[in-house]
């Protein structure tokens, strides 16, 4: 479910998660470059972009028959990925072996592929990725081989499995909002009646217990999803495509000396888009990052707007969350005019940081620079007790369960945030200066 998690994404350092995997080190290997394909094979089922890694053969990701670890259980009941990110960027940091990342911006609709490369001296593939119209589904791949020589390709069908986290009700209600998984849709709440401590099994499929329509089964003989790697050779290299459009570098910094952020979900667009708006409500791509650091749903929304016209460029800006202090840097091309970025403040019922319809700079060495403030999405009561945020390490000792609370529910508007008023539990250092973060944007090639 896209619900309370933390999303959306590498560059986090090992001590901020108990890690997923564990790795050894390896005699030295010869270093490979391998293109990725991540297809899914469904006929109804959305997925969300495919957590990776590239690791050693002492790493195991997920195992039939024992517990899903925080991460994988995040991606399989919240479609969020930076506990399993950081969890994977852990493991293959620890040593200073392998690769992990996330292989894509945005949900695959049916019959949808992603494709990405990586470049690792490492043995090992490894993948997960929520099914996203289930309670607790997903399907990946844990430590398969990697192709051996050049120009040899490997395919692997992956099955649907169950977190056993959460009970199976299929209900659209105990899901997620439209438009994943049809009208109606739920409400992004987890229910924690729901609750399961079960271990990972295959999952049945969806067996017409409740609303879903039968359209989201899949064939678990068939397959979900469909990995298929080929390890390149230095001529099958892909050479890089001339750009004409200006090319931005942008910085997101956290300026907070307490709170963590999301990884931003941004998109450089025409003059007619905008994100998020002072006294408006939230949309449901806002409110997702804002209440559950899962960037799905705006990822998806961002999509949708730049492509309508086939203008503009959206993304994720980093694969893990931001610590205190710690800056994020990418770089994007688009021949549009404003940029826009949110990202969660992770220690908050529902509060984000962003940037919404900024300009951009338009000449070569331009750079632009904006302060951005606290905003609270008005979605949730600012409770401040960390039972009603998120899990430990992020909010300190005790942390919550990483489930909404449905009492909490208000139908607000966006506003800017108030900071920690000292209403709860969570201690004073989680507090900000309410110019929070600093964006940087500088133009690094014009058309």
């Amino acid at each position: 479910m896209l619900r309370r998690s933390l999303v959306i994404v590498l560059g986090m350092i090992a001590v901020l998660l108990p890690t997923a995997i564990t790795t050894s080190v390896a005699g030295a290997q010869e270093t490979a470059t391998y293109e990725i394909t991540f297809e899914n094979l469904t006929s109804g089922q959305y997925l969300t972009p495919p957590n990776y890694a590239v690791h050693s053969n002492s790493a195991d990701v997920f195992d039939l028959r024992s517990p899903a670890s925080p991460g994988v259980q995040a991606v399989a009941e919240n479609g969020a990925v930076p506990v399993l990110a950081a969890e994977l960027n852990g493991a293959v940091d620890a040593a200073g072996l392998g690769v992990s990342g996330v292989g894509g911006d945005a949900p695959l609709a049916p019959g949808d592929s992603t494709t990405f490369t990586v470049v690792s001296d490492e043995r090992k593939f490894s993948l997960v990725s929520m099914i996203i119209c289930t309670n607790d589904g997903f399907t990946g791949a844990d430590s398969k081989r990697l192709p051996t020589s050049d120009g040899q390709t490997i395919t692997y069908d992956l099955r649907g499995y169950d977190a056993g986290t959460e009970v199976n009700t299929e209900n659209r209600a105990d899901i997620v909002p439209a438009p994943f998984c049809g009208d109606g849709g739920g409400t992004g709440e987890s229910n924690p009646s729901l609750a399961e401590n079960g271990v990972i099994k295959v999952h049945r499929n969806i067996l017409g217990n409740g609303d879903l329509p039968a359209k989201f089964a899949w064939d678990n003989n068939e397959g979900v999803a469909r990995v298929s790697i080929t390890r390149m050779s230095d001529t099958d290299l892909p050479a890089p495509s001339p750009v004409e459009a200006p090319n931005y570098t942008v910085t997101f910094t956290n300026n907070t000396s307490g709170q963590y952020f999301t990884p931003p979900n941004y998109a450089i667009h025409s003059n007619s888009v905008e994100v998020f708006d002072l006294r408006s409500p939230a949309s449901p791509g806002v409110q997702a990052v804002a209440e559950n650091g899962g960037v799905p749903v705006l990822a998806a929304e961002l999509n949708g707007a730049v492509d309508a016209a086939g203008l503009g460029v959206s993304g994720v800006g980093a694969d893990a969350p931001i610590a205190p202090g710690q800056s994020v840097s990418f770089d994007v091309s688009s021949d549009e005019l404003k940029f826009s970025l949110v990202s969660m403040i992770i220690c908050t019922n529902d509060g984000f940081t962003g940037a919404d319809s900024k300009s951009l700079p338009s000449s070569v060495g331009q750079t632009i620079s904006y302060d951005l403030r606290g905003y609270d999405a008005g979605t949730e009561v600012n409770t401040e007790n960390r039972a009603d945020i998120v899990p430990a390490p992020f909010c300190g000792d005790g942390g919550g369960t990483g489930e909404s609370n449905p009492s909490l529910a208000e139908n607000g508007v966006i506003k800017v945030h108030r900071n920690i008023l000292g209403n709860g539990d969570l201690p004073a250092n989680f507090a900000w200066d309410n110019n929070e973060a600093i964006v940087t944007v500088t133009i690094t090639r014009n058309s």
